[in-house]
């Protein structure tokens, strides 16, 4: 909250401050009145009586059946805050995984490439490689050739829905994607993540998950309501993520602790 000095001016308290000095924030809280205005109504949205919501448009890939056809003025909006909020999140995950032992690194879904930018200094010796539809990819390649890793990255656009995912990474991740899908849509994309991999590769799944002790209304209710207004997904437990990657033939599944549980978990699985 921000206070008033003796003299009439304002000053920013540390809450203020603290998301003065953070623009990723910033941009995620404003983009929540669309989220705000779905739930005037929550009624209506639980039993899906509100019509098209303002966030499955501005997720214009959820739920539609050829999002691959997107123009680069669909996707820049929700790109664009995407790729400032990654980095929140892409530090806890290298330091939870040494992301140096691996040769390429496949990002599935991985946006403007913010993820690949941030983690690449800890694996300086690895390829980069970006897989999303094409008008994402697109702007990827651009953020990576300008943030200087356009010698070491390839970007490929496409479905993952019904496209083959590019072959020859040891490690692949999903960076807060797997949530945003369906049950049998998620399990397609675990099964041709397998497909890809070599044998011995790993997996690594990565996104706030439900019942993350402390974090409860995050995890199931905020996640719940938003992935419910997106019109796609659902929040799940680290079981239930370990259950779909049974299922799509992974093993050795094993969650890494990370810095802020509230903010990311990690889950590793190997194709073995």
């Amino acid at each position: 909250m921000d206070r008033e000095p003796p003299d009439g001016r304002f000053a920013l308290a540390d809450l203020g401050a603290a998301l003065l000095g953070n623009p990723a924030v910033a941009r995620m809280i404003a983009h929540h009145a669309l989220l705000y205005a779905d739930l005037a109504d929550p009624v209506a949205l639980l039993r899906g009586e509100g019509g098209p919501t303002r966030l499955a448009r501005y997720w214009p890939y959820a739920g539609r059946p050829a999002p691959d056809g997107l123009e680069a003025e669909s996707v820049a909006p929700y790109g664009g805050l995407m790729a400032a909020s990654q980095a929140l999140i892409a530090a806890d995950v290298a330091e939870a995984y040494p992301l140096q032992r691996h040769r390429q690194i496949l990002d599935v879904g991985g946006g403007e490439g913010a993820f690949l930018t941030a983690v690449a200094p800890c694996a300086p010796a690895a390829r980069l490689a970006l897989f999303d539809l094409p008008a994402v990819a697109a702007r990827a390649a651009a953020r990576l050739e300008e943030a200087g890793l356009g010698h070491r990255a390839a970007c490929h656009g496409g479905s993952f829905h019904r496209d083959p995912l590019p072959r020859g990474s040891d490690c692949a991740t999903l960076v807060r994607v797997l949530h945003d899908h369906d049950d049998g849509p998620a399990l397609a994309l675990l099964r041709a993540i397998h497909d890809a991999l070599p044998p011995g590769g790993t997996l690594l799944v990565a996104e706030p998950m439900a019942g993350t002790r402390g974090a409860e209304p995050v995890g199931d209710a905020y996640f719940g309501f938003y992935l419910l207004a997106m019109g796609s997904g659902r929040p799940r437990t680290a079981a239930e993520i370990g259950a779909l990657l049974r299922e799509a033939g992974f093993r050795a599944i094993a969650e890494r602790r990370t810095r802020r549980p509230l903010l990311v978990r990690l889950i590793r699985a190997r194709r073995i």
